[in-house]
């Protein structure tokens, strides 16, 4: 797929912009968020629909300046940065940082199936027995891209996918073909990891054996977040604490911090999107960087490897080596600021 997606792709009504607020900042950016109701009934590629659907985004950055989209794993949300300081991104994204919003437009999106202002599990009136349809990559970059055509972007200057977001981020830019300049991706292969497959294989059996609670939420997340470093990072780390209250008081806080604004609907259906992710790397024409992390457990070296000889010469691998395993791309920042300013330059 290039170029403009037609509109007749969903020929139901169009799709509105609502509930739009802009806010100037002390560091004079332009914060602008709010939501488009999705052509009605949106369809999803399984074939299910989803009712009502709206998809909450936020923009900030100059009016007129080029646009970046920015996107996140599947806890991220569309505050990349904020005028309160609890973006998710904070570290490369806002005032002076390197996605330096008072040159460039960021814009992030809340994920459809999510907890959050897009439609999920929480807003979704479901009927009895049935679970919130599965949302693909593919449904939720077909949402992306409804949004910039109604927003009016022409080309989007850069975009940047981490984790699930990069996965999106693949969908979007063969949708989006040669209106896109650059894209850089963050831990994001074209399949699902065996590894990954089989750790949410068991997270889902610890919801379903814990009956849903928040209790069993937050223990599936632990398990997460222990996967997404490495044995020398937690090693490192924690070593030299004897108590209790190190290394397992690290995992329940992290798994009690996520239960307590995501809940166990919405995790299955992102972690579903997650196992079903494919797409053919030749169906992206951008210039692509793909960031590689060597012990990264979730999204191995040999996937992303496999992934740049796919896509052919338009794709470059920078690899590093981290303790930090799969949130490499959230600790190691002045890696990963070197890689979205070299795109950023290369894109000019």
């Amino acid at each position: 797929m290039n170029g403009e997606t037609p509109m007749s792709a969903e020929p139901q009504r169009k799709p509105t912009l609502d509930n739009e607020t802009i806010v100037e900042s002390v560091a004079a950016s332009v914060w602008q968020q709010g939501v488009l109701e999705l052509p009605q009934p949106f369809r999803l590629e399984s074939g299910q629909v989803l009712e009502s659907a709206r998809l909450a985004w936020q923009c900030a950055g100059p009016a007129d300046a080029p646009l970046i989209v920015a996107l996140g794993g599947i806890s991220a949300h569309r505050r990349t940065c904020s005028a309160e300081g609890n973006g998710w991104w904070e570290s490369q994204c806002g005032s002076g940082k390197t996605l330096d919003t008072q040159h460039y437009r960021v814009l992030g999106i809340d994920w459809l199936g999510g907890c959050d202002g897009s439609t999920g599990p929480g807003s979704h009136q479901a009927g009895q027995g049935q679970e919130f349809p599965v949302v693909s990559t593919g449904d939720q970059a077909r949402a992306l891209l409804l949004l910039l055509n109604r927003l009016g972007v022409r080309r989007v200057h850069l975009l940047v996918g981490a984790s699930y977001g990069g996965n999106v981020a693949q969908h979007l830019a063969a949708l989006l073909g040669d209106r896109l300049r650059k894209l850089v991706l963050l831990s994001a292969a074209h399949c699902p990891a065996q590894f990954g497959l089989g750790l949410r294989h068991i997270q889902r059996a610890i919801l379903d054996l814990g009956g849903e609670t928040p209790e069993a939420l937050a223990l599936a997340r632990s398990l997460a977040v222990l996967c997404y470093r490495t044995t020398e990072g937690v090693e490192q780390r924690f070593a030299d604490d004897t108590s209790r209250d190190g290394v397992v008081g690290w995992l329940q806080h992290h798994g009690e911090k996520f239960s307590r604004r995501f809940d166990t609907a919405a995790y299955r259906c992102l972690g579903r999107s997650l196992d079903g992710h494919r797409i053919d790397p030749e169906t992206i024409r951008a210039p692509t960087t793909v960031f590689a992390v060597r012990e990264d457990l979730t999204v191995p070296l040999s996937l992303l490897h496999e992934y740049v000889e796919r896509a052919g010469g338009n794709c470059q691998l920078v690899e590093i080596s981290s303790a930090h395993g799969h949130d490499a791309f959230l600790k190691e920042e002045a890696a990963v600021s070197a890689i979205l300013a070299a795109a950023l330059e290369s894109s000019t």
